[in-house]
C-alpha cells in the first residue's frame, strides 16, 4: 500500500484520535481524504468539521463501538441521526457498501457500492512527526474523483446542490492528473468512473458552474471566469494523458 507523509491539520488529528483503533476498518473518503490528497498543492478548500468514512457492512458495529467509546454520540438532527455520531464539532459520518442483509447499526448507513471496491484504491497516511506510525487509510486520488463524480448533484437536506463535490474533483483533477492518470490507465469500472467525471467537468454547464462558484468561495480562484477555466483545463489534460496511456498500451 502507498504511503503519504502528511502536516495534519486539526480535522486530520482528530480524525486520527477517532479512528486510530478501528483504522483497519476503514476508508476515510470526503473532506479528510481530499486534504490528504491535495496536501502541499497549494490548495484553499471550503473549512470543514466532517470526517467521511467508508465502512464493511460486517465492520459498522465494531466502528460505531470505537466512535462511541471516544465520546462521538448519535447526532440529534433527524435525517443524519442513523448515520452520523459527533464531538462537540466535530462530525463523523459512516457509509456502508451494499449487503442484503444488514444488521445492527448498518441498517440505518447510506449505501455507496464503490466502498466495496477501495482495498485496491487506498492510501495510509502518516504525520510527518512520527512517519512510522500509520494514522488512518484514505481513498486514493482516483477513487476520490470517482466518488465525487458519482455524488454529483447530491443535494443537502436544506435543498442545495453540494457543490464542493464539483470543486473537489475539479482540483485533484487539475493538481494530480498524471497521478490519477496512471492509477487507472488499465480499462476498469474505476476508469470508466472517473472518465465519466472528467467529461462531466469539461463539457456539462451546470457543473462547471457549481465548481467555479466553490473554488472562488473557497478562496482559491479569484473569478468565475478563472474558476471555470481551470476546471476546464484540469479535465481536459487528465483525459488527453489517460487517452495518450491507453493508445500507448
Amino acid at each position: 500500500m502507498v504511503t503519504v507523509v502528511v502536516t495534519p491539520t486539526p480535522l486530520m488529528i482528530d480524525a486520527a484520535e477517532v479512528l486510530d483503533p478501528v483504522r483497519a476498518d476503514v476508508v476515510v473518503i470526503g473532506a479528510v481524504a481530499v486534504q490528504v490528497a491535495l496536501d502541499g498543492r497549494g490548495v484553499a478548500l471550503t473549512p470543514t468539521r466532517d470526517v467521511d468514512a467508508g465502512v464493511p457492512t460486517e465492520a459498522v458495529d465494531r466502528v460505531v463501538a470505537c466512535l462511541e467509546g471516544r465520546g462521538l454520540r448519535r447526532s440529534d438532527v433527524a435525517h443524519e441521526r442513523s448515520f452520523t455520531w459527533v464531538r462537540e464539532d466535530l462530525k463523523v459520518q459512516l457509509l456502508r457498501p451494499f449487503h442484503p442483509f444488514p444488521r445492527g447499526a448498518a441498517r440505518g448507513l447510506p449505501v455507496q457500492n464503490l466502498v466495496g471496491e477501495l482495498d485496491g484504491f487506498r492510501r495510509a497516511v502518516v504525520f510527518d512527526g512520527s512517519p512510522t506510525r500509520e494514522r488512518f487509510q484514505i481513498a486514493s486520488p482516483a477513487a476520490l474523483v470517482a466518488l465525487k463524480g458519482q455524488a454529483f448533484g447530491r443535494m443537502r437536506a436544506s435543498g442545495e446542490i453540494v457543490e464542493r463535490d464539483f470543486s473537489d474533483a475539479a482540483l485533484l483533477l487539475d493538481r494530480l492528473g498524471e497521478e490519477i492518470a496512471a492509477e487507472v490507465e488499465v480499462p476498469s469500472p474505476m476508469q470508466a468512473r472517473v472518465r465519466r467525471a472528467a467529461q462531466t467537468l469539461l463539457a456539462d454547464e451546470a457543473a462547471i458552474g457549481a465548481a467555479s462558484r466553490e473554488l472562488v468561495r473557497a478562496g482559491q480562484e479569484e473569478s468565475r471566469r478563472a474558476a471555470e477555466a481551470m476546471a476546464r483545463r484540469g479535465a481536459e489534460r487528465f483525459l488527453r494523458r489517460l487517452d495518450r496511456g491507453s493508445a500507448n498500451r
